[in-house]
């Protein structure tokens, strides 16, 4: 019977020891997210706080840290700070509104430049991404609103749990590459030599499509802004919309510009500035997203900011910022890679390169795929959407590394599918989107020694807890 009580009690004793243990993972142990592109929200928060005023303060997603050239800005508008708070858009717009409105001030002017994407557009947020970003900064919860509590209690297990094991096992993550801490600017901007070209594979990243259906902006993001608006007001700041720059390769549907941007000023308690049809630039613009400017793209969308806001203000003086060359894209890159499955394939050509559409009758009846580098002497740069559908015994695909795009939806319709081997070394070679793992239960295993790499990245953090490492 004692033997009995000792047990209950033990295991009693256990399992109120969980939460204390996972509060010390989470809060005690050194911050392990600090060097990726999630750590910079900390310092945009303090530079925000620290910055001199009068200040222009754009909100916004990643398409403002990597769309706006601040000193340029500066340059043409003297007499205001220019604070770049866009970082990214899976924490939400909503966060980024919640951390900057206690600490806009009297002669501030707040633009507004959300990515023209349904996610942007709503109240949507992630805790996991959330954590990440909070790992070293957690006086920062005390900045957001109980409306997050309940999401983030539910993810902080994970989050712990993570913490721990990447620092036990020597991966705390250090990202390579443009998406880390270190491709920031003091002002917040992105700035990188990476960024100097386009690298999509077609110009354009089919995941982010661009629509202006007038119903895209939610209630709820509508309410939140225009509450936010109120609240800056009354601050003596002011509110303006602004549209980010959007890649003209990706807008697709039936509404145009005009017509969201008739709907939206309709729906908004303060100005929208700018033609929209202005923001829509050539794909050579554009780095690796839709929304992502490279270099010279920056200089062209700043020039376009500051000519907008100068129409606001009154400014007639002349905006002094020449526009550079258009850079050509980014060509193929060749691999020699496992050809031996290409006739299992059907592909789509554009451009001399391929992308995979679906599966050839030999390739329906395998059990294991691997993606070929070429066929037919061309490159095989892409998978589609659905290009795997109709699988029915397929369990496993390899991804080699000549693979720079997955579409959204690719492995849907492979019922047995459950290993999806990424053979890239560095997420930075392989962009996807969030809907990489729509329709199907597989985990997605990479090389070992870059798995923090691909759980903390720009990309590939949404399916973090899919991710696994590779083995033999």
């Amino acid at each position: 019977m004692k033997k009995r009580v000792l047990t209950v009690v033990t295991a009693a004793l256990l399992l109120l020891s969980i939460p204390a243990v996972l509060l010390g993972w989470g809060f005690l142990l050194p911050p392990q997210y600090g060097d990726t592109f999630l750590g910079e929200l900390k310092y945009k928060v303090q530079y925000l706080e620290e910055a001199r005023g009068p200040r222009i303060v754009l909100v916004g997603g990643s398409g403002v840290a990597f769309g706006v050239d601040s000193a340029l800005m500066e340059r043409e508008l003297p007499g205001y700070t220019v604070v770049n708070f866009g970082m990214y858009a899976a924490l939400g717009t909503t966060v980024m509104l919640d951390l900057s409105e206690d600490l806009i001030r009297p002669g501030d002017i707040v633009i507004l430049i959300p990515e023209q994407q349904e996610q942007t557009l709503s109240d949507f947020f992630d805790p996991a991404v959330m954590w990440q970003a909070l790992d070293g900064a957690f006086p920062l919860l005390g900045r957001l609103p109980g409306t997050y509590r309940s999401a983030l209690a539910g993810q902080f297990p994970y989050f712990a749990a993570q913490k721990y094991a990447d620092l036990l096992q020597g991966r705390t993550p250090r990202p390579r590459g443009v998406y880390s801490r270190a491709s920031f600017n003091a002002a917040g901007d992105v700035v990188s030599g990476l960024c100097s070209r386009n690298i999509m594979a077609g110009g354009y990243d089919p995941n982010t499509p661009i629509r202006f259906d007038s119903a895209l902006a939610t209630d709820a993001f509508l309410t939140r802004v225009n509450a936010y608006a109120r609240s800056v007001e009354e601050r003596g700041a002011t509110m303006w919309y602004a549209f980010c720059p959007m890649n003209a390769a990706a807008v697709e549907g039936d509404a145009g510009p005009d017509e969201f941007y008739d709907a939206l000023q309709a729906a908004l308690r303060f100005p929208v500035i700018g033609d929209p049809n202005q923001s829509i630039l050539e794909s050579g613009w554009f780095y690796d997203t839709n929304f992502h400017l490279n270099a010279s793209g920056k200089i062209v969308y700043t020039r376009l900011l500051v000519r907008n806001i100068k129409a606001v203000l009154g400014d007639s003086s002349p905006t002094e910022i020449a526009l550079p060359r258009q850079p050509a894209p980014a060509g193929a890159d060749t691999w020699s890679g496992d050809d031996r499955d290409a006739d299992c394939f059907l592909y789509r050509e554009a451009d001399g390169l391929l992308t995979v559409v679906g599966l050839s009758a030999g390739g329906l009846a395998r059990e294991a795929l691997t993606v070929p580098s070429a066929w037919n002497g061309l490159p095989v740069t892409a998978i589609g959407g659905g290009a795997f559908a109709g699988g029915a015994r397929l369990r496993e695909v390899v991804v080699q590394q000549n693979i720079t795009q997955i579409a959204d939806g690719a492995f849907s319709g492979c019922p047995a599918l459950d290993r999806i081997r990424i053979r890239t070394g560095s997420p930075a070679g392989c962009r996807v989107g969030q809907g990489l793992l729509e329709g199907t239960d597989a985990a997605v295993y990479v090389p070992a020694d870059a798995l923090s790499d691909y759980r903390t990245d720009y990309f590939w953090s949404v399916w973090g807890q899919r991710v696994l490492p590779d083995g033999p």
